[in-house]
């Protein structure tokens, strides 16, 4: 329970915000937050984060990404939380593709920030992500359908005129809501739709990965390559090659 974790907020030198932070994070759905210290032991994480990863969260408190993930996306989360350390500046606005316990895909929007202590100090690193397919579901009917129709011909060469015509709305106020709903522009909502067709592909079919970059309507299989490791942590091979579960 959330109660028992608190004390291992002293592991951060006495942080003083630690117990607003956990009583703003537990109770909000779809959001996934953790604290780790600066070896990068988990000290708190809240229940969105412990149903991600199907343990409680008893049981993730004082292990680190390696303990938890496959090599390849720990790999990627811990250069993440060597960057906020060494340079003190956050991560904002990190799109992630996650694979949930349950083995479902989850879009979340990831941001990272130094947890400091009373000094200054860095001790840790904070972390929220935020699903990205609950905000879809609660917004305008307009970017529901704009996600539909993307999905059913995903290879097409999706402009943002085009995308805002079919809801009968201007590029610019498509673009606004996109932003205010995700976070993210049309653009990086069409990449992300693509990636997740992709990872589908990968775990499902046996194409060769050049297939799937034609399918999914990236421009060559170097530009699939270098998207997906963006945004994945991880190479399209490297992907296909992770146990199933993950």
């Amino acid at each position: 329970m959330p109660v028992e974790l608190v004390p291992r907020a002293s592991d951060l030198g006495g942080l003083s915000a630690a117990q607003a932070f956990i009583e703003l994070v537990e109770g909000v759905p779809q959001l996934m937050a953790a604290v780790k210290s600066r070896d990068g032991r988990y000290v708190f994480v809240n229940t969105g984060f412990s149903d991600r990863v199907g343990l409680p969260a008893a049981s993730i408190v004082g292990r680190t990404v390696e303990e938890l993930f496959s090599p390849e996306l720990a790999s990627s989360y811990s250069r993440q939380d060597e960057s906020v350390l060494r340079t003190g500046k956050p991560l904002q606005h990190h799109l992630e593709l996650i694979v949930r316990a349950d083995g479902s895909l989850g879009w979340y929007v990831t941001s990272k920030s130094a947890v400091r202590n009373e000094s200054g100090e860095v001790m840790g690193v904070g972390v929220l992500s935020i699903d990205l397919q609950a905000q879809v579901d609660s917004a305008h009917a307009g970017l529901a359908a704009v996600i539909a129709s993307i999905r059913a011909d995903i290879h097409h060469g999706w402009r943002v005129a085009q995308m805002a015509q079919m809801v009968g709305i201007s590029a610019p106020q498509l673009e606004r809501l996109c932003r205010r709903t995700l976070g993210i522009p049309p653009q990086q909502l069409l990449q992300r739709l693509r990636l997740e067709h992709a990872v589908l592909l990968i775990t499902t079919t046996t194409m060769s990965l050049g297939e799937i970059s034609a399918e999914c309507g990236f421009y060559d299989q170097s530009s699939f390559t270098r998207q997906f490791r963006k945004v994945l942590g991880l190479t399209p091979g490297a992907y296909r090659r992770m146990p199933q579960g993950r």
